[in-house]
């Protein structure tokens, strides 16, 4: 197959045939003497005849071209511009309208994309204090466990057991490009280990205290910081972030990172409690709608003030993802000193 490609006469619109013996290959046209002689040179049991070939089946480009054919120009319209993809699972977000339509979906994601290899839908919001979101399965296989690679490290997910979004993994890649080396960083709501683990892998002398209420979370962020190597720097803590601090973590980090944006302000007290008698640093997540960078911002400065701390000085504040129309998750990196 190598040769005939070099000189350039192998037809790759039409599919190779084989059978337990034989390999038959479409030509664009018949070879000269001299090419067959130096195929023969290569391949002595080389023969040439006249067969029929199946032209080769073209893999669509993009969903929206696999889909052309098969539902109207309508729903192609309303189709999301992107899906969430973790490891080879990739998970729908879907109106009430193209729920009817969800499998011709999956099967058109699966045959864009070779490398997905489930597809879930979405079938409610993420809650609990285990933080888990209900999936629908759609096609593909029907497993939940997957690996997912980000920024050089592995992380084994569970959807149906522990909270990740593929959509935060800039924020993972930001803040832990902020951590200095010396520092000791404590991670409130730590999930399977995202933040930690790329922060232990990227800064040299570091300790990370990764902490989470949900058991099936810790198992997986034990099992990820030893894939990752990083069993000296990150410190796996099973409980709720508030006891857990109260009980071994008091006074003792120099940043904080409170990604649970739907819970953050009923834990900036204890965030507070958790830092240095120096102050330190929040990465603090929360919801907000219009007024996004105004109500964030007060939503913490208002916590920290109540807490016997004063922010020094705000060091950034975007958005990080629409959730739904004007809301988002919105982040707040700030600097804390204790009060004079």
């Amino acid at each position: 197959m190598q040769s005939l490609a070099k000189i350039g006469i192998l037809d790759r619109h039409f599919s190779v045939k084989t059978d337990d013996q034989t390999i038959t290959l479409p030509l664009t046209r018949d070879p000269t003497e001299v090419e067959i002689d130096e195929l023969r040179k290569r391949v002595p049991s080389a023969s040439f005849e006249i067969e029929d070939f199946e032209p080769r089946t073209k893999r669509p480009r993009t969903i929206k071209e696999a889909l052309a054919e098969r539902v109207s120009p309508d729903v192609l319209s309303r189709l999301p511009k992107s899906f969430d993809v973790v490891g080879d699972i990739t998970i729908l977000e879907l109106d009430s309208e193209l729920t009817a339509y969800q499998t011709i979906i999956a099967e058109a994601i699966m045959e864009v994309h070779p490398n997905v290899r489930s597809v879930f839908a979405k079938s409610g919001e993420v809650s609990g204090a285990e933080r888990i979101r209900s999936l629908r399965y759609v096609a593909g296989e029907n497993r939940t466990l997957t690996i997912h690679k980000e920024y050089g490290c592995l992380f084994k997910v569970d959807l149906s057991k522990a909270f990740f979004s593929p959509r935060l993994s800039t924020e993972h890649q930001r803040v832990a490009q902020m951590v200095e080396k010396g520092e000791r960083v404590i991670d409130m709501f730590a999930g399977v280990g995202p933040f930690s683990i790329l922060i232990a892998k990227k800064v040299s002398d570091v300790r990370v205290e990764a902490i989470d209420a949900n058991p099936q979370a810790v198992e997986l962020l034990r099992e990820n910081v030893r894939a990752n190597k990083v069993e000296s720097k990150v410190h796996p803590h099973l409980g709720n972030a508030r006891e857990v601090i109260r009980k071994e973590l008091r006074q003792s980090a120099s940043r904080v990172i409170m990604n649970h944006p739907s819970a953050s302000k009923d834990f900036i007290g204890e965030a507070c409690d958790a830092l240095r008698s120096s102050g330190g640093v929040f990465h603090y997540y929360t919801f907000a709608g219009e007024n996004w960078e105004a109500d964030s911002r007060h939503e913490i400065e208002h916590g920290v003030d109540a807490s016997g701390f004063v922010t020094e000085r705000v060091l950034g504040i975007h958005r990080v993802r629409e959730v739904a129309p004007m809301r988002w998750q919105v982040a707040v990196d700030l600097k804390v000193v204790p009060r004079q």
